[in-house]
């Protein structure tokens, strides 16, 4: 579970900023959205509005970062790498003193412990790394391990001297890699807290990005059912005109009698060019972000897959259609229900970036209150422009929707619950109104008006 997230120093993020998923107790609506059995309460979902270039972009950014730093290790890896994305990614209206760290606070739940997370960069790298077992503001953060620069401390008895100069030898040469990937990775700490800390980053926490696509898809459609049975019954719940959905697999050389003549060359061309490419790994044809087809081995033999979607037609006829008949926002949603299923099945904090790029307001509308109304531990956190979520009567509560405004090159984000809100109050008219922010400001450009001849 994520509980909060601070930030400073980071693209248009000048001033420390918080974001965070802790409920307002006042409200009373959809309390099925709150978890309650958590170490703190915690909210279930989340929106995050504002207009292009207020900064919603730059707030994946930051959780792309924190996964990627935490959980990735790669031994002799680039060592000017962090001092580059520092200089990148330091806010720059006007440039900030160098003193001043790009600084990053991440406070989370594992499934040992909750956790506080910070990170701090200066031109020179990792200035501070630190993770604290969470307090939760009950009782004091006990710190797990602080690493300045290339040096190192761990809390208590954690390590012998002989495991700590490992440690500080691991990050002299690596100093662009983070101590808990180190950890994590090299198992040198046997620590119950570093670990799952560590997991959370690694396997539960997952960023979804506008470009986002699945290559392996069709196979873990056709390998694990239930994600399949998932899919399938969302696909069936939110209504897209669609019967049922299915995969069809045969052998490889069936499938080239009656492949496409373009397919069949390049495919065939590939393997012959490259034999091992298909061993073990499945080949797939990508196209608008989704694979159309994908060709893997199973017991020695080369097979073909293709979802096919069983659509409705006229007095009930249902017909079989391919990938290649189906509109943008069908194979985007269908890309994205895996995600979903993490978050409902395995407890996964999923952040998705324009969740409704491509998506009819009504099935991106079906897709959230699926999810609000599933037995679910996850949580879903999506950036989105789609005003018609917006219904606290029947999709969210104000505290569960954010703002990102930016003025003056600085974006700052807040809650509608820093608002008096209403409980009968529209929030789709409030938010296009202005009241709240985060909408485009028209009022300062200049249309020239041409003269009519």
């Amino acid at each position: 579970m994520l509980y909060r997230l601070i930030v400073g120093n980071f693209t248009s993020f000048a001033k420390l900023s918080q974001f965070d998923m802790f409920p307002n107790p006042k409200r009373e609506n959809f309390i099925n959205h709150v978890y309650t059995t958590t170490p703190t309460p915690v909210l279930k979902e989340c929106a995050i509005y504002g207009a292009n270039g207020s900064g919603k972009t730059n707030f994946m950014g930051i959780l792309l970062f924190l996964k990627d730093f935490a959980s990735q290790f790669a031994i002799d890896g680039d060592s000017d790498k962090l001092v580059t994305f520092y200089q990148n990614n330091r806010f720059k209206l006007p440039l900030m003193d160098d003193a001043i760290p790009m600084s990053f606070m991440i406070e989370f739940s594992g499934d040992k412990s909750s956790y506080i997370y910070t990170v701090e960069l200066t031109g020179d790298g990792v200035s501070e790394e630190a993770l604290y077992i969470s307090g939760l503001g009950n009782a004091e953060n006990q710190l797990l391990f602080k690493r300045i620069y290339t040096d190192i401390a761990l809390a208590g008895n954690m390590a012998t001297d002989e495991i700590a100069k490992v440690f500080h030898r691991q990050l002299q040469s690596n100093p662009s890699v983070s101590a808990l990937s180190i950890m994590g990775r090299l198992r040198l700490i046997d620590n119950q807290y570093i670990d799952d800390a560590y997991r959370w980053f690694n396997e539960k926490l997952e960023v979804i990005d506008v470009s986002y696509q699945l290559p392996w898809l069709i196979e873990q459609l056709r390998q694990q059912p239930d994600v399949m049975a998932f899919v399938r019954n969302v696909f069936k719940e939110i209504g897209i005109g669609m019967k049922d959905l299915s995969i069809k697999s045969e052998n490889f050389e069936e499938w080239l009698q009656h492949a496409d003549k373009g397919d069949k060359n390049a495919i065939t061309k590939f393997i012959e060019t490259a034999p091992k490419a298909t061993e073990k790994n499945s080949l797939s044809k990508m196209d608008r972000h989704f694979p159309h087809f994908t060709i893997s081995e199973e017991n020695g033999a080369r097979i073909v897959s293709e979802l096919i979607f069983h659509q409705f037609g006229l007095n009930g006829y249902v017909g079989d259609m391919g990938c290649e008949t189906q509109s943008n926002g069908t194979l985007r949603l269908l890309t994205l229900v895996p995600a979903i299923y993490s978050a409902v099945k395995e407890d996964k904090t999923i952040v998705i970036d324009e969740i409704d790029n491509s998506i009819h307001p009504n099935l991106i509308k079906g897709l959230i209150k699926y999810f609000a109304n599933s037995d679910s531990n996850g949580q879903l956190i999506f950036t989105t422009h789609e005003t018609k979520l917006l219904d606290q009567q029947e999709l969210l509560r104000p505290d569960e929707v954010w703002i990102a405004d930016k003025k003056d090159g600085v974006t700052r984000m807040y809650s509608l619950n820093d608002f008096k809100i209403h409980r009968t109050l529209s929030l789709e008219n409030g938010y296009l109104d202005g009241r709240f922010g985060g909408i485009p400001d028209f009022d300062n450009i200049d249309i020239p008006l041409h003269e009519t001849r």
